[in-house]
């Protein structure tokens, strides 16, 4: 049965184009569209340097020529970031899905801390400095996870 699957072409001279290709998974076969195709004799034609790769869950897989307009997908060369390389991305520059989400959780927590320091008013029956300390602290990181969350909310 026939899918389509993600391939980009990338030249040397900075053209990059994404489209859908129908990929054959039991051969390994992608056959490419004629808009691909076209990219490719273009290049080949003017004797520039060309790659073509298919992306299937998160890798990166280079396409090997079969014969004209059909490739194999070499999964044995795939390529993937590792797993710190992903997590100090998301950290570091998430995308604006990831800021939403990471909005939410700060929303969330918010809502825990207050939550927190109400049972704390009303479970304490002798108030101290500590106990004072405690649900002004409280108090004060959900005021500061809210504001956390509407900055991380924002869209764009």
């Amino acid at each position: 049965m026939t899918v389509l699957i993600r391939v980009t072409f990338t030249s040397t001279v900075g053209e990059e184009t994404t489209g859908q290709a129908p990929y054959d998974p039991s051969t390994g076969l992608v056959t490419l569209p004629s808009r691909l195709l076209s990219r490719v004799q273009r290049a080949k034609n003017a004797g520039e340097g060309f790659a073509l790769a298919a992306h299937e869950d998160g890798y990166r897989y280079p396409l090997i020529a079969v014969q004209e307009g059909v490739y194999h997908l070499d999964r044995s060369k795939r390529k993937g970031k590792a797993i710190l390389s992903q997590v100090a991305t998301a950290i570091v520059a998430p995308t604006k899905d990831q800021r939403q989400q990471y909005g939410r959780f700060a929303h969330t927590l918010s809502a825990a801390a207050i939550i927190a320091a109400c049972g704390y008013i009303g479970s304490t029956r002798v108030w101290s400095v500590s106990a004072i300390t405690d649900v002004v602290s409280l108090s004060a990181i959900s005021v500061v996870l809210f504001l956390a969350g509407a900055v991380l909310s924002k869209g764009d």
